[in-house]
Protein backbone atom coordinates (compact mmCIF):
# COMPACT_ATOMS: atom_id res chain seq x y z
CA UNK A 1 0.00 0.00 0.00
CA UNK A 2 1.00 3.52 -0.50
CA UNK A 3 1.16 6.07 1.74
CA UNK A 4 -0.83 8.60 1.34
CA UNK A 5 -3.57 5.94 -0.06
CA UNK A 6 -6.22 7.71 2.08
CA UNK A 7 -5.04 11.67 1.48
CA UNK A 8 -7.86 14.40 0.91
CA UNK A 9 -10.67 12.02 2.25
CA UNK A 10 -12.33 12.62 5.13
CA UNK A 11 -12.63 9.99 7.57
CA UNK A 12 -15.13 9.70 10.97
CA UNK A 13 -14.66 6.88 13.64
CA UNK A 14 -17.18 6.07 16.00
CA UNK A 15 -16.19 5.21 19.55
CA UNK A 16 -12.39 6.52 18.59
CA UNK A 17 -11.33 7.84 22.30
CA UNK A 18 -10.19 4.63 23.29
CA UNK A 19 -9.11 0.66 21.97
CA UNK A 20 -9.71 0.17 18.16
CA UNK A 21 -11.26 3.24 17.50
CA UNK A 22 -8.19 4.87 18.26
CA UNK A 23 -5.77 2.95 16.66
CA UNK A 24 -8.23 2.90 13.66
CA UNK A 25 -7.66 7.09 13.52
CA UNK A 26 -3.92 6.54 13.87
CA UNK A 27 -3.34 4.43 10.97
CA UNK A 28 -5.97 6.17 8.81
CA UNK A 29 -4.15 9.63 10.01
CA UNK A 30 -0.53 7.90 9.29
CA UNK A 31 -2.16 7.32 5.54
CA UNK A 32 -3.21 10.77 4.97
CA UNK A 33 -6.94 10.94 5.99
CA UNK A 34 -8.47 14.39 8.43
CA UNK A 35 -9.70 12.04 11.21
CA UNK A 36 -13.09 13.19 13.17
CA UNK A 37 -12.82 11.59 16.35
CA UNK A 38 -15.45 10.59 17.88
CA UNK A 39 -16.89 9.79 21.78
CA UNK A 40 -18.92 10.61 24.47
CA UNK A 41 -15.65 10.91 26.89
CA UNK A 42 -14.79 14.53 26.37
CA UNK A 43 -11.73 14.14 28.24
CA UNK A 44 -10.53 11.15 26.49
CA UNK A 45 -11.14 12.51 23.11
CA UNK A 46 -8.89 15.23 23.94
CA UNK A 47 -6.48 13.09 24.90
CA UNK A 48 -6.40 11.49 21.26
CA UNK A 49 -6.88 14.20 19.60
CA UNK A 50 -3.84 15.90 21.28
CA UNK A 51 -2.28 12.53 20.30
CA UNK A 52 -2.68 12.94 17.06
CA UNK A 53 -1.69 16.68 16.68
CA UNK A 54 1.48 15.77 18.73
CA UNK A 55 2.41 13.58 15.65
CA UNK A 56 1.61 16.14 12.81
CA UNK A 57 -2.03 15.09 12.29
CA UNK A 58 -4.62 16.72 11.45
CA UNK A 59 -7.34 15.58 13.77
CA UNK A 60 -11.07 17.06 15.19
CA UNK A 61 -13.32 15.56 17.75
CA UNK A 62 -17.17 15.66 18.32
CA UNK A 63 -18.60 14.23 21.26
CA UNK A 64 -21.48 12.43 20.27
CA UNK A 65 -24.12 9.38 21.78
CA UNK A 66 -24.09 7.45 18.89
CA UNK A 67 -27.20 6.00 20.18
CA UNK A 68 -28.64 9.64 20.24
CA UNK A 69 -30.42 10.75 16.65
CA UNK A 70 -30.51 14.17 17.24
CA UNK A 71 -26.67 14.08 18.42
CA UNK A 72 -26.08 11.93 15.22
CA UNK A 73 -27.31 14.70 13.12
CA UNK A 74 -25.75 17.49 15.22
CA UNK A 75 -22.05 15.37 14.71
CA UNK A 76 -22.46 14.46 10.80
CA UNK A 77 -23.63 18.79 10.35
CA UNK A 78 -20.94 19.45 11.88
CA UNK A 79 -18.61 17.40 10.31
CA UNK A 80 -19.46 18.83 7.42
CA UNK A 81 -19.81 22.26 7.96
CA UNK A 82 -15.99 22.22 9.26
CA UNK A 83 -14.49 19.96 7.00
CA UNK A 84 -16.83 20.32 3.85
CA UNK A 85 -17.06 16.65 3.24
CA UNK A 86 -17.43 13.33 4.24
CA UNK A 87 -15.63 9.88 2.67
CA UNK A 88 -15.46 7.45 5.01
CA UNK A 89 -17.98 6.19 8.55
CA UNK A 90 -16.50 3.98 10.21
CA UNK A 91 -19.10 2.52 13.09
CA UNK A 92 -16.98 1.15 15.52
CA UNK A 93 -18.77 1.90 18.66
CA UNK A 94 -20.13 -0.98 20.76
CA UNK A 95 -20.33 -2.53 23.89
CA UNK A 96 -20.34 -6.29 25.09
CA UNK A 97 -21.99 -8.32 27.97
CA UNK A 98 -21.29 -11.77 29.58
CA UNK A 99 -24.11 -13.77 31.15
CA UNK A 100 -26.79 -15.96 30.23
CA UNK A 101 -29.96 -14.98 28.61
CA UNK A 102 -32.23 -16.18 31.59
CA UNK A 103 -30.38 -13.94 33.93
CA UNK A 104 -29.94 -10.59 31.87
CA UNK A 105 -31.20 -8.05 33.43
CA UNK A 106 -33.67 -6.06 30.95
CA UNK A 107 -31.56 -2.93 30.58
CA UNK A 108 -28.80 -4.63 29.26
CA UNK A 109 -30.54 -6.22 26.91
CA UNK A 110 -31.83 -2.80 25.44
CA UNK A 111 -28.52 -1.20 26.64
CA UNK A 112 -26.52 -3.57 24.42
CA UNK A 113 -29.09 -3.75 21.50
CA UNK A 114 -28.92 -0.13 21.34
CA UNK A 115 -25.50 0.44 21.37
CA UNK A 116 -24.44 -2.28 19.17
CA UNK A 117 -27.10 -1.65 16.18
CA UNK A 118 -28.85 1.42 16.75
CA UNK A 119 -25.45 3.08 17.30
CA UNK A 120 -24.75 2.08 14.03
CA UNK A 121 -27.76 2.52 11.95
CA UNK A 122 -28.02 6.18 13.44
CA UNK A 123 -24.50 7.59 12.05
CA UNK A 124 -24.66 5.79 9.13
CA UNK A 125 -28.30 7.69 8.45
CA UNK A 126 -27.44 10.93 8.66
CA UNK A 127 -24.17 10.40 6.73
CA UNK A 128 -25.38 8.60 3.83
CA UNK A 129 -25.97 11.56 1.38
CA UNK A 130 -22.52 12.73 2.34
CA UNK A 131 -20.98 9.30 1.53
CA UNK A 132 -23.33 9.29 -1.88
CA UNK A 133 -21.91 12.59 -2.93
CA UNK A 134 -18.20 11.23 -1.87
CA UNK A 135 -18.72 7.84 -3.32
CA UNK A 136 -17.44 6.67 -0.23
CA UNK A 137 -17.24 3.88 2.39
CA UNK A 138 -19.33 2.93 5.35
CA UNK A 139 -17.67 -0.01 7.03
CA UNK A 140 -18.91 -1.53 9.98
CA UNK A 141 -17.04 -3.43 13.04
CA UNK A 142 -18.49 -6.75 13.58
CA UNK A 143 -17.31 -9.54 15.74
CA UNK A 144 -17.33 -13.28 14.89
CA UNK A 145 -20.03 -13.97 17.55
CA UNK A 146 -22.02 -11.77 14.63
CA UNK A 147 -21.80 -14.85 12.16
CA UNK A 148 -22.01 -17.70 15.19
CA UNK A 149 -24.09 -17.40 18.06
CA UNK A 150 -22.26 -18.08 21.77
CA UNK A 151 -23.09 -19.02 25.04
CA UNK A 152 -23.37 -15.84 27.14
CA UNK A 153 -23.11 -13.52 24.53
CA UNK A 154 -26.96 -13.52 22.85
CA UNK A 155 -27.60 -9.99 22.94
CA UNK A 156 -24.15 -9.08 21.83
CA UNK A 157 -24.81 -11.84 19.17
CA UNK A 158 -28.22 -10.84 17.91
CA UNK A 159 -26.89 -7.16 17.88
CA UNK A 160 -23.71 -7.76 15.50
CA UNK A 161 -25.50 -10.36 13.55
CA UNK A 162 -27.84 -7.55 12.51
CA UNK A 163 -25.55 -5.41 11.27
CA UNK A 164 -24.90 -7.91 8.57
CA UNK A 165 -28.25 -7.43 7.50
CA UNK A 166 -28.28 -4.00 7.65
CA UNK A 167 -24.75 -4.05 5.51
CA UNK A 168 -26.46 -6.09 2.53
CA UNK A 169 -29.23 -3.89 2.55
CA UNK A 170 -27.29 -0.86 1.92
CA UNK A 171 -25.31 -2.38 -0.15
CA UNK A 172 -28.24 -3.45 -2.19
CA UNK A 173 -29.95 0.41 -2.33
CA UNK A 174 -25.91 2.16 -2.34
CA UNK A 175 -24.36 0.24 -4.77
CA UNK A 176 -25.24 1.64 -7.77
CA UNK A 177 -24.04 5.50 -6.29
CA UNK A 178 -20.73 4.12 -5.96
CA UNK A 179 -20.69 3.57 -2.77
CA UNK A 180 -18.66 0.89 -0.39
CA UNK A 181 -20.24 -1.18 2.78
CA UNK A 182 -18.28 -3.43 4.27
CA UNK A 183 -17.72 -5.26 7.81
CA UNK A 184 -15.09 -6.43 9.64
CA UNK A 185 -15.88 -9.16 11.93
CA UNK A 186 -13.11 -8.96 14.83
CA UNK A 187 -11.43 -11.65 16.64
CA UNK A 188 -10.66 -11.80 20.87
CA UNK A 189 -8.90 -8.56 20.70
CA UNK A 190 -6.55 -6.47 22.92
CA UNK A 191 -8.07 -4.61 25.37
CA UNK A 192 -7.13 -1.22 27.01
CA UNK A 193 -6.67 -1.93 30.61
CA UNK A 194 -9.75 -0.31 32.15
CA UNK A 195 -11.65 -1.98 29.29
CA UNK A 196 -14.91 -3.57 31.21
CA UNK A 197 -18.04 -5.24 29.15
CA UNK A 198 -21.57 -5.48 30.69
CA UNK A 199 -22.39 -8.10 33.11
CA UNK A 200 -26.24 -9.66 33.97
CA UNK A 201 -27.00 -6.73 36.28
CA UNK A 202 -25.69 -4.14 34.14
CA UNK A 203 -22.61 -3.84 36.32
CA UNK A 204 -19.09 -3.60 34.27
CA UNK A 205 -16.93 -6.96 34.45
CA UNK A 206 -12.86 -7.09 32.90
CA UNK A 207 -11.85 -9.19 30.76
CA UNK A 208 -8.75 -10.53 31.19
CA UNK A 209 -8.42 -13.54 28.52
CA UNK A 210 -5.35 -13.40 26.46
CA UNK A 211 -6.09 -11.85 23.33
CA UNK A 212 -5.57 -13.67 19.12
CA UNK A 213 -5.29 -10.04 17.49
CA UNK A 214 -3.66 -6.87 18.71
CA UNK A 215 -5.45 -3.30 18.26
CA UNK A 216 -3.17 -2.26 15.37
CA UNK A 217 -4.17 -5.24 13.21
CA UNK A 218 -7.79 -4.82 13.34
CA UNK A 219 -7.29 -1.15 12.06
CA UNK A 220 -5.17 -2.51 8.97
CA UNK A 221 -7.61 -4.99 8.59
CA UNK A 222 -10.20 -1.76 8.42
CA UNK A 223 -8.64 0.44 6.33
CA UNK A 224 -8.05 -2.86 4.13
CA UNK A 225 -11.56 -3.48 3.83
CA UNK A 226 -12.02 0.41 2.56
CA UNK A 227 -9.23 0.61 0.11
CA UNK A 228 -9.31 -3.19 -1.69
CA UNK A 229 -13.74 -2.34 -1.13
CA UNK A 230 -14.29 -5.80 0.64
CA UNK A 231 -18.17 -6.43 1.29
CA UNK A 232 -17.07 -8.86 4.23
CA UNK A 233 -13.76 -9.29 6.36
CA UNK A 234 -12.56 -11.98 8.60
CA UNK A 235 -10.03 -11.61 11.19
CA UNK A 236 -7.57 -14.83 11.93
CA UNK A 237 -7.13 -18.12 10.92
CA UNK A 238 -9.29 -19.59 13.94
CA UNK A 239 -12.46 -16.82 12.40
CA UNK A 240 -12.07 -17.52 8.80
CA UNK A 241 -12.10 -21.54 9.86
CA UNK A 242 -15.14 -20.59 11.89
CA UNK A 243 -17.17 -19.02 8.88
CA UNK A 244 -15.95 -21.93 6.04
CA UNK A 245 -17.43 -24.46 8.82
CA UNK A 246 -20.62 -22.52 10.24
CA UNK A 247 -20.87 -22.09 6.09
CA UNK A 248 -20.62 -25.85 4.88
CA UNK A 249 -21.08 -27.93 7.93
CA UNK A 250 -23.49 -26.42 10.29
CA UNK A 251 -24.04 -29.61 12.21
CA UNK A 252 -20.84 -30.36 12.77
CA UNK A 253 -20.55 -27.02 14.15
CA UNK A 254 -23.02 -26.85 15.98
CA UNK A 255 -21.93 -30.17 17.69
CA UNK A 256 -18.64 -28.64 18.60
CA UNK A 257 -19.74 -25.67 20.25
CA UNK A 258 -22.39 -27.50 22.47
CA UNK A 259 -19.84 -30.05 23.64
CA UNK A 260 -17.24 -27.11 24.23
CA UNK A 261 -19.96 -25.52 26.80
CA UNK A 262 -19.08 -22.45 26.20
CA UNK A 263 -15.37 -22.64 26.50
CA UNK A 264 -14.50 -21.99 23.00
CA UNK A 265 -16.06 -18.83 22.27
CA UNK A 266 -13.35 -16.45 24.11
CA UNK A 267 -11.62 -17.14 20.45
CA UNK A 268 -13.75 -15.89 18.59
CA UNK A 269 -15.32 -12.65 20.60
CA UNK A 270 -14.24 -9.13 20.45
Amino acid sequence: MNSGELAGTVALITGSSRGIGRQTALLFAERGATVVLNGRNEAKLAETAELLRSRGYSATSVTADVTNADQCRAMITRVIAQHGRLDILVNNAGISMRGAFAQLDPGVIESVSRTNLLGAALPARFAVEAIIEARGSIVFVSSLAGVRGFAGVSIYSAAKMALTGLAEALHAELAPSGVHVGVVFVAFTENDPDKTVMGVDGAPVRVSRKASTTQRQVAEEILRTIVRRRRKSYMTAAGKYLVFMQRHFPRITDAVILRSRGRIHGTFLL
